[in-house]
Order: C-alpha cells, then sequence, then structure tokens
C-alpha cells in the first residue's frame, strides 16, 4: 500500500469512528441511575442503623438484586408513613422494612412475592407480668404503635366488631424508637410489633410476649404501581432460590 492509500484508509477510518461514536448505544454506555429505596430504619433485624450505617436482612437482600442487575441504590430513611407515602407517591422506586403486605396497601402499591413470615406481638414489661390468654381480657390496656402499621386495618376491621378492642385506646408513634421507649417509661401497657422487631428486643430490654398472633402476616417489598423494577425483583428471588432466601432470613434471625 502506498503512501497515499494509507493516508486515505486513516481518513477513511476516522471517519467512521466518528460515525460510530454518533449512533446511540456505540459510545460508551452510561450507567443507570441509583435505584431510589425508602425504609425506616428501625425496623431490626429487617433494617436499623448500627455505627452510622443502615444494615439489616431487607437490605442485604436487595444490594444483592442489585449487585445482580448491576445497579447502584441510593436509601432514603424516612417515619413509617412518610416510607409508605414515598412509594406511593413515585418519591422511591421501592420501599423495605420489614413491610406486611395487606389488601389496603395492595389497593396503592404493588408487593413483590412474600420473602418471610412474621408474627404480631403484644409486648409489654417483664415486671408488669401481662399475659392475656383471652383477647376479651384486652380492653382495659393502652397499646401503642408506629402510624402507618397494618395493626390499624386489623382493629378495625377484627377486633372492633368483636368488642375487643378500639381503634380510639392507641397511641399512635412515628417509630419503634418511640414506641418502646413509651413502653419502658409506662407511657402505654403494651407495644404492638412484628415479632422480628420483638425478638431483637427481647435480648436488649426487660420485655415479653403478653400475646402473639400468627399465621397470617407475610413480608413483601413494596414497588409504586405499575413498576417494572417489581417483575424483575420477583425473577432475582426465583434466581435466588428457596434455600437461598432462607439463609439470608436465618443468618437475621438466628
Amino acid at each position: 500500500m502506498g503512501e497515499e492509500d494509507r493516508v486515505r484508509r486513516l481518513r477513511w477510518l476516522a471517519a467512521v469512528g466518528v460515525l460510530l461514536l454518533l449512533i446511540p448505544g456505540c459510545s460508551e454506555e452510561k450507567s443507570e441511575p441509583a435505584i431510589r429505596a425508602a425504609v425506616t430504619p428501625a425496623s431490626p433485624p429487617n433494617l436499623y442503623q448500627e455505627n452510622g450505617q443502615y444494615t439489616g436482612l431487607d437490605l442485604e437482600l436487595f444490594e444483592g438484586y442489585c449487585a445482580a442487575r448491576g445497579r447502584q441504590l441510593e436509601v432514603t430513611a424516612y417515619d413509617w408513613q412518610g416510607m409508605l407515602d414515598a412509594v406511593v407517591s413515585g418519591q422511591a422506586e421501592v420501599a423495605f422494612s420489614g413491610i406486611s403486605i395487606t389488601a389496603t396497601r395492595q389497593a396503592v402499591m404493588d408487593f413483590s412475592q412474600p420473602y418471610m413470615e412474621n408474627t404480631w406481638n403484644l409486648m409489654s414489661l417483664q415486671e408488669r407480668n401481662i399475659e392475656i390468654a383471652d383477647l376479651t381480657a384486652l380492653k382495659p390496656y393502652r397499646i401503642g404503635y408506629p402510624r402507618g402499621m397494618a395493626y390499624t386495618e386489623f382493629i378495625q376491621s377484627d377486633l372492633e366488631p368483636k368488642g375487643f378492642y378500639s381503634l380510639a385506646q392507641v397511641t399512635l408513634y412515628p417509630s419503634y424508637n418511640e414506641v418502646l421507649a413509651a413502653l419502658r417509661s409506662g407511657a402505654i401497657d403494651l407495644a404492638f410489633v412484628d415479632g422480628t422487631v420483638a425478638s431483637v428486643y427481647r435480648k436488649q430490654y426487660s420485655f415479653r410476649d403478653s400475646y402473639v398472633f400468627s399465621g397470617f402476616d407475610r413480608f413483601g417489598f413494596a414497588f409504586p404501581k405499575g413498576s417494572a423494577l417489581r417483575a424483575d425483583f420477583d425473577q432475582y428471588l426465583i434466581e435466588l432460590g428457596p434455600q437461598g432466601l432462607q439463609a439470608i432470613v436465618d443468618k437475621w434471625m438466628n
């Protein structure tokens, strides 16, 4: 090849290179934006703060999804009701902190497949020795829990019609932190909490289970209505498999 031919060839290659850069997908790919997650960091072991960092079962699960899909995660903390509102409004693309799947919530948000079973526990101070053998004995006690929790729907649809308890008797708080502080101070007699949370705080404080509701509650990751992310996260849970999922749950529950 002569000098003139080489010059023409180099010019041709340079022109082709410029064209390729202008074709979408042929230039360097732009990374996808981080997934915006809403959490409430007072729900151990599912989501809580330790040494200034968010941690927990739910975070490990979703970080595993992000790693498998090559995505980054951006976590913002809210109180319980604020976390749910962030998903409903589309301000967050996912929410997780041990969120119960309920019909009322499913009307305004989409849920992943359930990833673990849960109980609802009425906790009291050990020294009070409160034991609820029958729900007909529940009425004299002051109950507290975080606003936005599924317990409200349960009291309205189940306990109130049976005359066991009235929602008007409940004191609502921003998060479990305030609820448990109220329980310790004597401002309330019973704290309505998830069994997962109860399993952690029974080890830290002189609390006991006065009554446990079981057999009907399951946790899921919450997404805005119509979210494509939800279906892909469900696919990730399939890829993880029952054994892989259970291993993560067991790690944080034991």
